[in-house]
C-alpha cells in the first residue's frame, strides 16, 4: 500500500476559456458538479438491487456584469444562448492540469441591487464530462527586474517579472538567496536583494521543476 502525498489545490491566476475568448478576469468562482441518481429494483422474493446512474454535469460560474466592454462574458452568454461551444478551465495557471468541456450556453441575470456592484451566476449543461488535460511541468522565465540594481548592503526590494513563479521555492541573486520573497503572481516575485559584492549577479527563480534558465541581470554597485 503506498502513501499517497498531498497538493492541496488553491484556486489562484486561474485560466477560464469559452469559445475562443479568455474570462477569467470577470469571474469569482467556477465549480463543476457532477449529478447521479440511483437505480433500485426490487423483486417479490424481497430480493433487489441498486445501483448509481451516469453522472451528468453541469457548471456554475459567478461572475461580473459588463454590459459595457464589447465581448465581454455578460454580452458574449446573451448573444450566444443555446449554442455549444468548447470551454477550458485551469485552477491554478502555473501548474496542475486542465479540464476540458463542451459548454451549452445559456444568459446569465440582468440587474440587481443598487448601490453594490452587480454579480450573477449562470449554470451551464456539459456535453460528457470534463476531460482531464495533465499539466505540462515548465521552469520559471525571468524576463524583467526593477530596479535593475543597487547597493553592495542590499535591502532594496526588487520587482521581478517572468513566467511560471507560482510555487517558487526560491529566488538568488548569482548564487545568493534573497533575504526574502512573495510570489504576488505567476508573472509577479517581489524579493529583497541581499548584501552581495560589487558585480552583475543573474537573478534567478527556482520552482518544483527546476532553475530558470532564462534570467535577468540586478547589478551591485
Amino acid at each position: 500500500m503506498s502513501v499517497i502525498n498531498l497538493a492541496p489545490l488553491v484556486i489562484k491566476d486561474a485560466v477560464l476559456q469559452i469559445g475562443a475568448d479568455q474570462f477569467e478576469k470577470a469571474v469569482s468562482n467556477v465549480t463543476f458538479t457532477p449529478s447521479a441518481n440511483a437505480v433500485t429494483w426490487a423483486g417479490i422474493g424481497g430480493n433487489s438491487f441498486t445501483d448509481t446512474s451516469v453522472a451528468t454535469w453541469q457548471v456554475s460560474i459567478s461572475y461580473v456584469q459588463d454590459w459595457d466592454t464589447a465581448g465581454s462574458l455578460s454580452q458574449y452568454l446573451f448573444a450566444n444562448e443555446g449554442a455549444t461551444v468548447a470551454g477550458v478551465f485551469r485552477p491554478r495557471s502555473g501548474s496542475g492540469p486542465s479540464f476540458s468541456v463542451n459548454l451549452a450556453l445559456t444568459p446569465g441575470a440582468i440587474g440587481g441591487a443598487g448601490n453594490a456592484t452587480a454579480e450573477a451566476t449562470v449554470t451551464l449543461g456539459l456535453t460528457g464530462k470534463p476531460v482531464i488535460v495533465p499539466g505540462t511541468p515548465v521552469i520559471p522565465t525571468v524576463t524583467g527586474i526593477t530596479p535593475t540594481g543597487g547597493g553592495a548592503a542590499g535591502g532594496i526590494q526588487v520587482k521581478i517579472t517572468g513566467t511560471k513563479f507560482t510555487g517558487a521555492t526560491s529566488v538568488k541573486f548569482a548564487s545568493t538567496p534573497a533575504t526574502s520573497f512573495m510570489v504576488d503572481s505567476d508573472s509577479v516575485i517581489y524579493a529583497v536583494a541581499p548584501a552581495a559584492s560589487i558585480g552583475v549577479k543573474a537573478v534567478t527563480v527556482t520552482n518544483a521543476t527546476g532553475i530558470s534558465t532564462v534570467t535577468t541581470n540586478y547589478t551591485v554597485i
